[in-house]
Order: C-alpha cells, then structure tokens, then sequence
C-alpha cells in the first residue's frame, strides 16, 4: 500500500488491509491511501463522522490509478461481507471500512438538467 507522507497506516487492522490486499488484487494495481488512522483532532480538522472508523484504524480512503471512484466503489460493494462503502463528490478517493455494512453518496447530483446522474 502506498500512501501520501501523512498519512498513517501503522495501525490498520488487519480485516481491513486483507480487504484492500484483495481490491489491489483484483485491480492488479498498487492503491494510493489517502486517509488511514485519524486521531480526534484531524477527524475534527477532516469534517470526519463524530465516531469515524478512521479514529479505530478500521478505515481507509483510497484510490487507484486508472481506474475510476465508481468502478472501485462498485466492486468493494460486490465483495461479500464487506463494510461501509463511501464515494463523494469532492475527492476520487472511495471511504472503505470494516464496520457494519452500509453504502453512502452513491451517485452525485448534478445541478445542470435536473436529473442525478453518477
């Protein structure tokens, strides 16, 4: 795993770096972490959830080059017994953890037409 030089994946328990092991597999490219372990602080400083996952090194933000937000949050949520799976609009990275199952943010709106399209 790859990450930015501020980023710490010291802790990263290890069901979630046998899921990312397993999406770089699949993808057969090396990912990029772009948000492993956050202390309360830098939760905060990140708009991160009251109790993010990321504050129990139970969550990572990735991404992979070449291959786009949608198609990687698209396969995690393929993959069986899978956690939080969580794609925004602002950033490419997708939000992966081992908690309960859930989904967010799946598709973006778009303002121009009307309509929500991803």
């Amino acid at each position: 795993l790859k990450q930015n030089e501020s980023v710490d994946v010291a802790c990263l328990k290890p069901s979630l770096v046998r899921v990312l092991k397993t999406i770089e597999g699949h993808f057969g490219r090396k990912m990029v972490v772009t948000s492993g372990y956050r202390d309360p602080s830098r939760n905060r400083r990140a708009n991160g959830a009251k109790n993010s996952l990321h504050m129990y090194c139970a969550a990572a933000d990735i991404q992979l080059p070449g291959v786009s937000k949608w198609e990687l949050a698209s396969y995690v949520r393929s993959m069986p017994g899978r956690g939080g799976v969580g794609t925004y609009c602002h950033t490419e990275s997708v939000h992966i953890d081992v908690g309960p199952e859930r989904d967010w943010n799946w598709r973006c709106r778009r303002r121009s037409g009307g309509g929500e399209d991803g």
